[in-house]
């Protein structure tokens, strides 16, 4: 994050919100690496990764995204950071605030040898499953749910979102879930999407899938049949990749019995 704590230096942040995030990115600059960064005119932002976060408890928002305003008139800037659970999210957050979706997409190229290894030592792919900023979007479904992401302006909540394994029980890969609330008038069948981020490691890439459920209770089912220490999940209600609806020609789910997933009543009485 150098070249962007740099680009701060000799401007006076104009409000306390600023100050904490210009010490964010100046006093902690070698503990964040840049993902993705453009400028437009005099605004200048950033998805980054927080490298003090690999020690952190499964779940903790790896992510953030970084928007910097500068006045060249007086002197100062206004600086605004939002930790958020993947990269995709925080592109999101960036695009509300102006920037391009395309810029925000054009994600730096991992570097050759991320840890400055000797060649005798290299290792191949990542340390961990928690070095989330040296993986890059493994194929066309993950860039196409990520750009929808952050196209999306208002469409979603963010309900929850968690770990949903983590790359020391296997060593091989690492997942982590958003829950959310689809607002879009088509979803009104598939209210509460699941957006499942997979990590493998010796690739150094990530993969979304996405599923939509017709109840929370269903949703909520499905993320504790995840099977945490063998790093296998149930499969996911199919959705399209680019509209995050339900594929045409696909019924609608059913409530009650017809549903092949656990009703809410049934769940509740489980978790008592």
């Amino acid at each position: 994050m150098n070249d962007i704590a740099q680009s701060l230096r000799g401007w006076t942040p104009d409000d306390p919100g600023s100050e904490a995030a210009v010490e964010f990115v100046t006093l902690a600059s070698e503990l964040t690496e840049v993902v993705s960064s453009h400028q437009v005119g005099n605004e200048r932002f950033v998805v980054g990764f927080n490298w003090d976060t690999t020690n952190g408890p499964p779940g903790t928002h790896r992510a953030f995204g970084l928007h910097a305003s500068f006045a060249p008139d007086t002197g100062r800037c206004h600086v605004r950071a939002r930790s958020t659970p993947t990269f995709g999210w925080a592109g999101h957050w960036l695009v509300g605030r102006g920037a391009d979706p395309r810029a925000v997409a054009r994600y730096r190229p991992v570097p050759e040898n991320p840890y400055d290894e000797p060649p005798e030592y290299r290792t191949e792919g990542l340390y961990s499953g928690t070095h989330y900023g040296l993986a890059r979007p493994g194929g066309r479904t993950t860039r196409l749910i990520e750009d929808r992401v952050r196209r999306c302006g208002d469409r979603y909540r963010i309900l929850r979102s968690n770990s949903a394994y983590p790359s020391f029980f296997n060593g091989e890969r690492e997942a982590n879930f958003v829950l959310l609330h689809d607002r879009h008038p088509q979803a009104v069948s598939r209210r509460f999407v699941i957006q499942l981020e997979t990590i493998t490691v010796k690739r150094t890439t990530y993969a979304i899938t996405e599923g939509g459920f017709h109840t929370l209770a269903q949703a909520r089912h499905w993320l504790d049949r995840i099977d945490a220490r063998a790093g296998t999940v149930p499969p996911l209600p199919v959705t399209d990749p680019a509209t995050g609806l339900a594929p045409r020609g696909i019924p609608a789910p059913v409530r009650g019995r017809a549903t092949p997933v656990q009703s809410a009543a049934s769940v509740a009485r489980r978790t008592r």
